[in-house]
Parts: structure tokens; C-alpha cells; sequence
């Protein structure tokens, strides 16, 4: 090679300069993937996150508390976790903070037997509700039944486990049940059993929904990390709300199991769930202090939690909603 050939190689080097590494991310879902994940799946296939310079790998979850405590231990970088459960967690020490809202309404529902002739809450008295234990609706149920004149006292529950209160109910064991406005209160009437739902965000009891969390160490030390997964997150949700059949089809690519009807009618629940009555003009990804403020409340209450942190403790709006997301 020329001594012209080797300056003109190094000089394209230099100018091309060193090829920027991503960051690898591991994200780890509330529970296993359904319809209202699927615009994670959307955002990865689109490389919204490879956008942001984020190798992203999403892992499905075991529920709410153990993201927290997944995220808590930097065993993932984020991860997908309901208010109450944030609350909770960094109550007890989680060293985690909520950096963007997914959904600002609570799923929670009290659910009947459209032929219950059940037409108001207060028509649950002398019904039977089947829940599954230590439910966190079935512990906020006082609290409905409180703000919408109901006599608790007058309502059964019929405790069964699991999948059991949907048995209950189609077999007419119960009236109603404790459901999620994002899955029995879908996937009982797909089975025959068409239900009437009461929201609790509807009737007065509001708890925040999912969240992305973050460890506080990240939150120190690699802010700009932060802000980049929750713009990537942010575009595919935007492109989910635009285009729901691709988000589905997406989610479906990983997971080829994935009953497309089914979850485009969790897509669409979820994505009734995603503004609260606080939140309505704020930006996509942004909390109210309110929610968070009623969530503590009614957990002290309701759910004997103890703290003494205040609500804006548990999440930050630093880096949702900003322009350019």
C-alpha cells in the first residue's frame, strides 16, 4: 500500500470516527406478555430504542412487586410496576423511583353478571363478590363501597384462588367478582359470561396503574440513560395509539401463542386506563401529584402502609412528556 493510500485510509477512519456502543438494557415486564405490552415489542421492531443508542431485551415478569424488587437489586436496569406497589416497595427500602406513567387509572373493577340485574353499586348488597386472597381490589373495596353510600356489611365475599372466581361467577356461585378492567373484565365475556364493570377510577378510588421504574443509582448516575428509554418508550406507545394492529402483530412475533383478538382488546383497555381525570391535559408519560397523593392515602388506610415519605417521594416527571419525546 502507498504512503498516499494509508493517509487516505487513516484520514476515512478519522472521519468516520469510533463506532458509538449502545447501551445494552434489560426491561423486565409486570407479568407474562399480553396485548398492552405489545408496543414495547412495537418500539423494539421499529428501533425507536436502537434510535436512542438502547440494545434493549424485555424479559415477561411475575407480577408487580418482584419488577420492584428485580429493578431494587439492579437485576434489570427498568421495569414495568403498578403505584401501589411502587409505594410499597420504596416504603420498605426499594431504592426505585416511577419515571414514566403507562397507565394513570387504576384497572381495578367490581364486576356482575350482566343477568344479576346489578344496574348500581349499591345493588351489590345481598350479592356475593368472589375474590382471590390478599387482592389489592379486594382491599381497596372498602373504600368503593365507602364513597358510593354501599353497606359492606351487606356484601359477601366468597374467597377462592385464582382463576376460581371466574368459575364462580359462570357458574353462578357469585354475582360478581374482583376484576382488572384489562383481563377478567375481557376475558369472562369472551367465555360466554357478558359482565357490567365498576371502574374504581370511576367511582371515586383512584390508584395510580403501570409505571416504568428505575433504580435511584441510575437515576444519579446515568440520567441521559433514563431520559433516552423513556423517548424511546414514549414514540412506541405514540405509534401504538396510531396503529394498534402493527402493535399487536409485533407482540406476536415474539410471542406466537398471542390470540390477536384477545389482545387487541387488552391493547385497547389499557389504553383507556392510560390518562386519569388528573392527568388528562398533561403529556403522554407524565403523573399527576394528586394520584400519587390519593394512592398513599388509601393505602394507609386501606392497606396499612407505613411511611413517612411524602407521594412525590415515589416518582419524578423529569423525564416524561419533555419536548422532543
Amino acid at each position: 500500500m502507498t504512503r498516499a493510500a494509508i493517509w487516505g485510509l487513516l484520514a476515512a477512519t478519522l472521519i468516520a470516527g469510533p463506532a458509538s456502543a449502545e447501551d445494552k438494557v434489560a426491561f423486565r415486564l409486570n407479568w407474562i406478555a399480553y396485548g398492552f405490552h405489545t408496543p414495547f415489542y412495537l418500539g423494539v421492531e421499529r428501533g425507536y430504542y436502537k434510535d436512542e443508542g438502547i440494545d434493549l431485551t424485555i424479559g415477561e415478569g411475575q407480577g408487580s412487586v418482584r419488577a420492584v424488587q428485580t429493578v431494587g437489586a439492579k437485576g434489570d436496569t427498568f421495569g414495568l410496576a403498578d403505584g401501589g406497589s411502587v409505594v410499597a416497595g420504596v416504603s420498605k427500602g426499594a431504592p426505585v423511583r416511577a419515571v414514566m406513567a403507562v397507565t394513570n387509572s387504576s384497572p381495578y373493577a367490581l364486576s356482575a353478571r350482566v343477568d344479576a340485574g346489578i344496574k348500581t353499586l349499591k345493588d351489590f348488597e345481598g350479592k356475593t363478590v368472589a375474590s382471590a386472597p390478599g387482592e389489592a381490589g379486594l382491599q381497596l373495596l372498602p373504600a368503593l363501597f365507602a364513597r358510593n353510600g354501599v353497606d359492606g356489611g351487606k356484601v359477601k365475599i366468597l374467597r377462592v384462588e385464582g382463576a376460581g372466581k371466574m368459575v364462580a361467577v359462570a357458574e353462578k356461585k357469585a354475582e360478581g367478582l374482583m376484576a382488572g378492567l384489562d383481563n377478567q373484565s375481557i376475558t369472562l365475556p369472551r367465555q360466554g359470561v357478558p359482565l357490567v364493570d365498576f371502574g374504581y377510577a370511576a367511582n371515586g378510588v383512584n390508584t395510580v396503574g403501570l409505571t416504568i421504574i428505575a433504580n435511584e443509582e441510575t437515576l444519579k448516575s446515568n440520567p441521559d440513560l433514563v431520559r433516552r428509554f423513556v423517548k424511546a418508550t414514549t414514540r412506541s406507545f405514540q405509534a401504538a395509539l396510531k396503529e394498534p394492529e402493527a402493535s399487536v402483530k409485533a407482540g406476536q412475533k415474539v410471542k406466537p401463542d398471542m390470540d390477536a383478538d384477545l389482545a387487541m382488546a387488552q391493547l385497547k383497555a389499557g389504553i383507556g386506563l392510560m390518562a386519569s381525570e388528573a392527568t388528562k391535559s398533561l403529556p403522554l408519560g407524565q403523573f399527576a401529584l394528586k394520584d400519587w397523593q390519593d394512592t398513599v392515602d388509601l393505602m394507609k388506610q386501606y392497606q396499612d402502609l407505613q411511611t413517612d415519605k411524602a407521594a412525590d417521594a415515589f416518582f419524578t416527571n423529569e423525564f416524561a412528556g419533555k419536548s422532543g419525546s
